[in-house]
């Protein structure tokens, strides 16, 4: 869908009046804020809605290449669950995944102990979750809107790589924390603003803002969430399968990633393998990752864990 451009002055983040135009991509505007450096794209009539992933030939693709829920487990779920386990019971504990996707990280939080649901609007995933993981009753296509009326609450809600999808992550984490427990933790990961190589993806109508770590913890503090961790990432695994992922896609902007893999049949059987291979990976190549993190590289995610103040 094409947009025309409309001016937000205000930042999400930090509420500063120094928001400067940096650019334009396609019919968006592009821009950013002078305080805290969060970036945003900008379109009119422009709608984050469900077909837009539904009907994407990578997400339709993810379904199938990993049947295995543990394999599609990356490096924000890994961290997210190695925090829990030390600060947080399991037992009791009502938890819910937010853009869920198919419900794999639900499927492992139940196997862990929690008390584990998930919320997703694309059809197609919440369908496969529930058939392929048994995970009927417990993912759903329920908005956050629905769980506010039924009144639900929670302990923990998790939401890996979903506020850069929508247009107003203040206003969409402002509903997510009308669900949390007071004392209650939320834990968020985005595409770190800072990454040494930016895909195709992070770019309008897939990605709409970019947070750096200052400005994630001052739109957390503002809805009265406070970090109590914040990591970035520095994998050189991601990066060298993404940077090399790219260069095997065709140019075509009805792909949310940037274009379609050329050839899909052999592309699969890769991301199968590197599926399988992620968690080895991310061991191995542990002390290279250092070093670059060290020297100030990033990529691609920034985590932060925070707690719905009293």
């Amino acid at each position: 869908m094409r947009s025309k451009e409309v001016l937000r002055n205000i930042c999400e983040c930090c509420n500063s009046d120094q928001v400067t135009k940096i650019g334009v991509h396609d019919d968006f505007g592009h821009y950013q804020c002078q305080r805290c450096g969060y970036e945003f794209f900008m379109g009119e009539n422009f709608d984050v809605g469900s077909h837009l992933y539904e009907l994407d030939s990578d997400y339709i693709d993810d379904l199938s290449v990993s049947k295995n829920y543990n394999d599609l487990m990356q490096w924000n779920h890994m961290k997210a669950l190695s925090f829990l386990k030390t600060r947080v019971s399991a037992e009791h504990l009502k938890a819910l995944d937010v853009g869920c996707f198919n419900g794999f990280f639900v499927k492992k939080m139940l196997r862990l102990g929690f008390d584990a649901y998930g919320i997703d609007f694309n059809n197609m995933a919440v369908e496969y979750g529930e058939k392929e993981y048994g995970l009927k009753n417990r993912i759903s296509t329920k908005s956050i809107d629905d769980l506010l009326v039924e009144h639900h609450k929670f302990d923990v809600i998790t939401l890996f790589e979903i506020i850069e999808h929508v247009q107003s992550p203040k206003e969409f984490l402002c509903k997510v924390s009308k669900i949390l427990k007071v004392g209650g933790l939320v834990i968020i990961s985005v595409p770190n603003k800072r990454m040494c190589w930016r895909p195709g993806l992070d770019y309008p109508p897939h990605h709409l803002s970019r947070f750096g770590r200052s400005a994630l913890e001052r739109c957390l503090y503002a809805i009265g969430i406070r970090t109590i961790l914040i990591m970035e990432q520095m994998s050189v695994y991601d990066l060298v399968r993404n940077y090399a992922g790219s260069l095997l896609r065709s140019a075509d902007k009805r792909s949310l990633r940037g274009g379609a893999f050329k050839n899909k049949t052999l592309i699969n059987v890769l991301r199968r393998i590197l599926n399988k291979s992620r968690k080895l990976s991310y061991i191995f190549l542990m002390p290279v990752d250092h070093i670059f993190h060290l020297l100030g590289l990033r990529y691609i995610s920034l985590l932060a864990i925070a707690e719905k103040s009293g």
